[in-house]
């Protein structure tokens, strides 16, 4: 019985593990002697990354293609883990905070990342292999542990970096990691510690067994990364270590109800979810993550946290925000299913990116329609002397370009024009933020995207590489439908997937279906110096009449505060109540009028006691 147990496993192993097929090594290679490798990588050309990613590649593929003796391949196996730690860490800055979709050599670092991880995941593969399928004599059982949580780390590293440029899973990758975990859990050995060797600089962790690795993984994966920004996705994932402690890994059948649980199936090549049948929950197959302790201690730091800003970002890059929790929690806690259904359609739907760009276009709007309405100015006779008359022919001055003045090369900053230093730039990279080469006409104007979805909340957006301007989760979008070609909505950006170098899709919110500029002073005070702020007004149809919402990238204003709004009919006192949500790209206000000479309501009390009931009697 144990004899057949045993094939059984070897043949699952050889079936689930893939590992690239090797041959005879040539006799003079340096791979084989692990002293030789580790004078190589002390000799990598570290100040040039590109050369020292080359041959960290190379050389690994080389490494998993050739018949090494596994003592020889375990300590040669450890000595990669810094370099390709180094390469990854260096080369993730060109696909790490920019707009999407990636450019080619962006795209081409972020393949390169994760073909290094999963080039380390193989050697660990067919160390683990060459144990599970060998001579039971050779079995040794500290080595075979080590193989199975370095392996499953790096497939974790592996799909991490998928995730921080929003593609799918990789093919297979859950798989091996979830076998991995199913073979130690059988065998009793997932709690087991493994220390991290000491010439790897990246652990913060002395030890970690199998088990923590594998639920680190899928408390990351239950985080739903794709609406999350890259900056988020890189804190979860260190927050993802800890919680992994307090994570709990059963069985499904040992377990009742469905919160606060998250369901595997360990042979299946797929992540968690968050439903499971009666006839599944039987199975043996399927196990349940447990997160109930985690949502416990996330609650707690909710309480002691601060919404995101620019402030609490720069102090603090361990601790996480109330805007950053409140969702996690909600995402843990309830089923979250779509209000509203989706229509097919393929429409044209006129975008902008940024919310500076989005004041910028409705400011010109608005001047130029009130320049169309005003009166034509009476001509004014002008004496112009002849040695003031200058041809453009063949002249100096026919080689001098004129700069205007009018488009900031500051990027997506509300206050680009203003004194003050709080500004977030939104919509493009740094690289083209500076580039000298950059068209500020053509890059900061409307421009038609492809939708391939619609509901009353938003649209599913086609973004494509040829777009003139990138995007992020987060960022404010401003766009126009074809049937309202006058009035520009108020959308942000919820999720990204990427499906093609080529293409990804994105999903928006509509926050408004129109909005107006107008300036917000912070002080009451008549006659004060203060500069106002730039802002965005939106019109909610479905909001309450006398409580809107204010829009903008500043995080001076507290809730509660009391300032003065300024648009086109005039000034007005508000109350800025409370923040809708306040996250790094803007914030969202609700406000409400207390302007003593209002005329809505009476005396500007509020609204009146039964307009709420006329339309029920």
């Amino acid at each position: 019985m144990a004899d057949q147990e045993t094939d059984e496993l070897r043949k699952r192993s050889s079936e689930v593990l893939t590992i690239p097929a090797q041959s005879a090594p040539p006799p003079d290679s340096f791979l084989l002697n692990p002293k030789e490798v580790r004078r190589w990588a002390e000799e990598l050309p570290v100040a040039n990354i590109g050369e020292t990613a080359r041959q960290v590649y190379n050389t690994l593929v080389t490494f998993n293609r050739i018949r090494i003796p596994t003592l020889v391949r375990t300590e040669i196996i450890e000595t990669f883990r810094e370099p390709v730690r180094y390469v990854n860490h260096n080369i993730s800055r060109h696909y790490f905070n920019v707009g999407f979709p990636l450019s080619s050599r962006a795209q081409k670092a972020a393949q390169l990342t994760g073909a290094l991880c999963d080039e380390v995941a193989n050697a660990y593969k067919i160390l683990f292999l060459d144990q599970i399928l060998g001579d039971e004599r050779s079995f040794n059982q500290k080595l075979v542990i080590v193989a199975a949580q370095r392996a499953i780390l790096y497939l974790g590293e592996k799909m991490f970096h998928n995730l921080l440029v929003y593609r799918d899973y990789p093919a297979n990758a859950w798989r091996e990691a979830n076998y991995l975990y199913a073979w130690a859990a059988q065998n009793q050995v997932e709690e087991v510690a493994v220390k991290e060797n000491r010439g790897f600089l990246r652990s913060k962790k002395n030890a970690r067994s199998i088990g923590n690795v594998y639920k680190s993984m899928l408390l990351l994966a239950t985080t739903n990364p794709y609406r999350l920004r890259q900056s988020q996705i890189r804190q979860l994932r260190e927050k993802a270590l800890h919680w992994a402690d307090l994570a709990r890994l059963q069985p499904a059948h040992e377990t009742k109800g469905n919160t606060g649980l998250f369901f595997v199936n360990l042979w299946e090549d797929a992540p968690p979810r968050p439903t499971l049948s009666e006839e599944e929950r039987r199975d043996a197959r399927f196990f349940a993550l447990d997160v109930n302790p985690v949502i416990d201690e996330a609650r707690a730091e909710f309480e002691i946290s601060e919404w995101e800003s620019p402030a609490h970002l720069s102090q603090d890059h361990t601790h996480l925000s109330k805007t950053l929790l409140r969702p996690l929690i909600r995402q843990w806690t309830k089923s979250l299913e779509r209000k509203f259904p989706r229509d097919n359609t393929r429409n044209e739907i006129e975008a902008i990116v940024g919310l500076s760009h989005l004041l910028r276009l409705l400011e010109e709007r608005r001047k130029a329609e009130a320049e169309q309405h005003a009166p034509p100015p009476e001509p004014v006779e002008k004496t112009i002397s002849p040695a003031s008359r200058l041809t453009w022919n063949d002249s100096v001055f026919s080689s001098l370009a004129i700069n205007s003045p009018a488009h900031s090369l500051s990027g997506d900053s509300l206050f680009a024009d203003s004194k003050t230093v709080i500004s977030t730039l939104l919509g493009t990279s740094e690289a083209e933020r500076f580039s000298p080469k950059r068209n500020a006409s053509h890059q900061e104007s409307p421009f038609a995207a492809l939708s391939y979805n619609e509901s009353v909340e938003g649209y599913c957006l086609s973004w494509r590489k040829s777009y003139p301007m990138r995007v992020r989760v987060g960022d404010i979008l401003g766009v126009r439908s074809p049937d309202k070609s006058d009035d520009f909505g108020v959308a942000v950006v919820r999720w990204l997937r990427q499906h093609s170098d080529r293409e990804l899709y994105l999903g928006i919110q509509i926050l408004a279906p129109s909005c107006a500029t107008v300036t917000v002073m912070p002080s009451r005070k008549p006659g004060s110096n203060q500069e106002g702020y730039r802002c965005l007004l939106l019109s909610n149809n479905d909001e309450e009449e006398y409580e809107q919402s204010l829009l903008t990238n500043t995080h001076v204003f507290k809730a509660g505060s009391q300032v003065t709004l300024i648009t086109e009919f005039g000034r007005h006192q508000i109350e800025l109540t409370h923040w809708i949500e306040s996250t790094n790209n803007f914030v969202h206000y609700r406000f409400k009028y207390i302007d003593s000479d209002r005329k809505d309501g009476k005396n500007g009390a509020g609204k009146p006691e039964f307009d709420d009931i006329w339309n029920e009697l």
